[in-house]
């Protein structure tokens, strides 16, 4: 308690030498802060955490034959990948590949869909859409089923539609490819002539539609490999007999 007779400063405790800016800084500004930290990471370790739970997920126990024959589909996709992969971008000779023809399809409905979100997304929806619909039933499968090695599968998928609309995009700058209207770009409508031009990336469409191809390949390897490991975990924990 001051009294008349203290000559220190207002702002110290002539009786403790507190001082009180310092003091109220450190409480009101200094350890909320540094409990707000805490708390933000606690909470992220957390989801950290339950997304591991999830996409790592494995039963206790898994039948040997059902872990036998996805080593089987993984084997498969594994091999196909590869071929799909190593098709030349240049020649748009994926367009011939098996897995081209249902995803033909795909990509028209993706047009209509985008289509209310003004021409740019509807040009563009065709090639989101095929590359966006097997990361949605990823999704369900993740979430509702608990099956992280259908998502990777269906991560597959998505890549794959991935390296197919590679060539599109490759061949915006000197279009070659015969469309479904059974022209070239040069005569007809090409989505990716007219994205990129909005883009003002047109004359870079031969790099990007490379690129694309190259995060294609990435997002193939990382489906094979997360596959692989939640094999590697149910095997672990196979049931025989």
């Amino acid at each position: 308690m001051r009294t008349p007779a203290d000559a220190a400063s207002e702002e110290v405790c002539p009786a403790c030498g507190l001082i009180f800016a310092k003091y109220l800084k450190t409480v009101l500004g200094g350890a909320a802060p540094r409990a707000l930290t805490a708390a933000h990471q606690e909470d992220g370790n957390s989801l950290l955490a339950r997304a591991r739970a999830l996409l790592f997920y494995v039963p206790e126990e898994v039948n040997a034959i059902t872990v036998y024959a996805r080593v089987a589909l993984l084997a498969l996709i594994a091999a196909y990948g590869a071929k799909l992969a190593a098709m030349d971008v240049t020649t748009g000779e994926i367009g011939s590949s098996l897995m081209h023809y249902p995803i033909v399809p795909i990509h028209e409905f993706g047009h209509i869909l985008f289509m209310p979100f003004g021409e740019f997304m509807h040009l563009l929806g065709g090639a989101l859409f095929q590359a966006l619909l097997p990361l949605i039933f990823g999704g369900i499968l993740l979430l509702k089923n608990r099956d992280p090695f259908a998502a990777a599968v269906t991560l597959w998928w998505s890549a794959v539609a991935v390296i197919d609309v590679a060539p599109y995009v490759y061949d915006a700058a000197h279009p070659q490819l015969i469309l479904l209207t059974g022209r070239t770009g040069d005569e007809g409508a090409h989505d990716f002539i007219d994205v990129l031009g909005d883009l003002g990336l047109l004359h870079r469409a031969q790099p990007i539609g490379r690129g694309v191809h190259g995060f294609g390949v990435a997002m193939l390897l990382a489906a094979l490999g997360w596959g692989a490991y939640i094999l590697w975990l149910q095997y672990r924990r196979r049931k025989i007999g």
